[in-house]
């Protein structure tokens, strides 16, 4: 993959924030992860609480409406202020978009006693809620180790919302100085969802396979895995610039070494798909220039005896020339379980080339099928349009991964400058609508693992080192995320230079460890960036705490404008974390569903 050139320009920010200078009232959107579709809320900035009676104070549009309650982090204190259950005193308050409603509530944490918090503490709120939840028996026996996964989902209804009824309150680490928006929707009961577990942060980088940092010369991209006949993997990987396609081995899948740094020189493409045939042999098909025809691309295929000492074959298996489309990439062949092959690729539009500055407007899943992998005949029945093209989601049908499941599903996962998008099908034609994972990256391949669990290897990297591959491993996790879109606001009303990015973040259903809220800069469309704690402190109204709960985030404008081109200041990702299994989202998608 050419990654200097797969840019996204998300040009919608450019009108959010010409919006942003507007006196119009902003509106709220609710983004549920996992799901194809946002939810617009009515256009509000009022602050609803659903558990305890508020104050309502109307202030003129220039006015900063500030309340204040401060708790003491061992007594309570004693305010006209209604204290809600979310740890933050809250007053409604109804706001032009240039002002800022501001309300500030303190808790904190002293668990007493010996044992294991929660079973410990002295709050008998708290432990009322335990014992109806696991009654005495047991919960004398939490006392004396701690809680088992389940358990710990269990006990989630107690843990929070934050507690300010006893000495041993739960806290929320809250910052001061933040107002939100508008109320999540907190009181929903916790329901599974899929998590992520980072099983290797970053292989094959600029530093192991001895190459200079930098976006153009850095490491590994567009991994590819197969497994051997003694149990363990091989990965292939593209490189930046000469080094063509490498090859690396593993015995686990999780941590590699390099077993050939080119198996196929560099022109002849780098996102490659490998099979085993019969004899024991390989075949691997690349996408790239044809030699007789420059500009015009073409499915190569090469064959190896080994697995990395490889011989291109006669011919091109299909041309650009084959689809009424422009450019053709990624080639990914499976065999179909009636027998044959099926190859599925990236197209885009007439007229413009893979990867071109600025990005693709459009492009296309396509597909063709063979009896011999030598001879190939377009399906034109498989056409998955990119349904926005430069929308929210990115290119969401761009560099495929399909494989079959233990269900016998046809599973798609694809995806560019914006989340993992998954899609299904019964007979690898006909395909479901999209489903967006709260995962950021690029370059997609997935293991099947024997407990029923996937593996998950993606292009990542930073900026300023160049790419590498990250290893994800999933879990069933009982929190979710929502975020609702305040978009941009001013924090100085005659400053135009004072723009603020506003999400609502929903941290919803129970845990038995706290969740933390991540922010990692210099993020890009192909690169995961690296966390800023110090942002982190500046931004986030809470950083941890026991789901559910509601953090509200504002991020200045221009406070992670990278190297790429249409970048908007943004470029920041947000990770929510329980110390093992995460989620994560970029800025810019997240305020890119508001421009829908």
């Amino acid at each position: 993959m050419n990654r200097s050139g797969m840019v996204v320009l998300f040009f919608f920010l450019a009108s959010c924030s010409g919006a942003a200078e507007q006196p119009a009232s902003l509106s709220e959107t609710t983004l549920s992860p996992g799901v194809d579709r946002l939810t617009t809320v009515a256009p509000t900035t009022t602050v609803a609480l659903t558990t305890t009676a508020v104050t309502t104070t109307t202030v003129a549009p220039t006015t900063t409406a500030v309340t204040t309650t401060t708790v003491a982090p061992t007594t309570t204190a004693v305010t006209t202020t209604t204290v809600a259950l979310t740890t933050t005193a809250v007053t409604t308050t109804t706001v032009a978009p240039t002002t800022t409603a501001v309300t500030t509530t303190t808790s904190s944490v002293n668990p007493s006693g010996s044992g294991y918090f929660p079973f410990n503490s002295s709050d008998p709120a708290l432990r009322n809620c335990l014992i109806e939840v696991f009654g005495q028996a047991l919960y004398q026996e939490l006392n004396t180790r701690p809680p088992s996964q389940s358990e710990g989902a269990a006990m989630g209804p107690c843990m929070g919302p934050a507690r300010t009824d006893g000495p041993d309150s739960v806290d929320l680490d809250h910052q001061p100085g933040f107002g939100s928006t508008v109320s999540c929707e907190l009181g929903a009961p916790p329901t599974p969802s899929t998590g992520w577990i980072i099983e290797n942060d970053g292989i094959l980088d600029y530093q192991v396979l001895g190459h200079s940092p930098g976006r153009d010369i850095g490491g590994a991209a567009d991994p590819r895995v197969v497994r051997l006949d003694d149990g363990r993997y091989r990965m292939y990987f593209a490189q930046p610039g000469e080094y063509g396609l490498g090859a690396a081995i593993s015995t686990d899948g999780v941590n590699w070494t390099v077993e050939n740094p080119m198996v196929i020189p560099s022109g002849k493409g780098g996102h490659v798909s490998v099979l085993r045939l019969d004899d024991g042999s390989w075949r691997l098909f690349s996408a790239a220039s044809m030699t007789n025809l420059p500009g015009e691309i073409g499915v190569s295929s090469f064959v190896s005896e080994d697995g990395t000492s490889f011989t291109q074959e006669d011919g091109y298996r299909l041309t650009e020339q084959d689809f009424p489309y422009g450019d053709i990439n990624s080639p990914l062949v499976i065999r179909e379980p009636g027998g044959g092959y099926r190859m599925y690729l990236t197209a885009v539009p007439e007229g413009e080339t893979s990867g071109q500055p600025g990005g693709n407007t459009k492009a296309w899943l396509v597909s063709a099928t063979s009896a011999d992998m030598i001879n190939w005949t377009v399906d034109p029945a498989v056409v998955i349009e990119d349904p926005d093209g430069l929308d929210w989601t990115g290119i969401d049908v761009s560099h495929p991964w399909v494989g079959i499941s233990e269900t016998g599903l046809f599973e798609v996962y694809s995806g560019g400058g914006g989340p993992v998008t998954k899609r299904t099908s019964v007979d690898g034609r006909t395909f479901s609508d999209p489903l967006y994972l709260p995962l950021i990256g690029a370059d997609y391949h997935v293991e099947y693992l024997p407990n029923g669990e996937s593996r998950l290897y993606h292009s990542s990297g930073t900026m300023d080192t160049g790419g590498d591959i990250r290893i994800l491993r999933s879990t069933e996790v009982s929190w979710d995320v929502d975020f609702l879109v305040g978009g941009f606001q001013r924090v100085e009303a005659n400053n135009p230079d004072s723009l603020v990015v506003v999400l609502e973040v929903c941290v919803k259903g129970s845990s038995s460890r706290p969740l933390e809220i991540q922010l990692l800069t210099g993020a890009g469309p192909f690169a995961i960036g690296e966390r800023n704690r110090e942002l982190e402190a500046s931004a986030l109204s809470v950083r941890s705490g026991y789901p559910p709960f509601q953090s509200t985030l504002k991020i200045p404008e221009g406070e992670d404008s990278r190297w790429f081109s249409g970048g908007q200041g943004v470029e920041t990702l947000v990770r929510v974390s329980d110390g093992v299994a995460m989620k994560e989202w970029m800025v810019l998608t997240l305020l890119g569903g508001q421009a829908e």
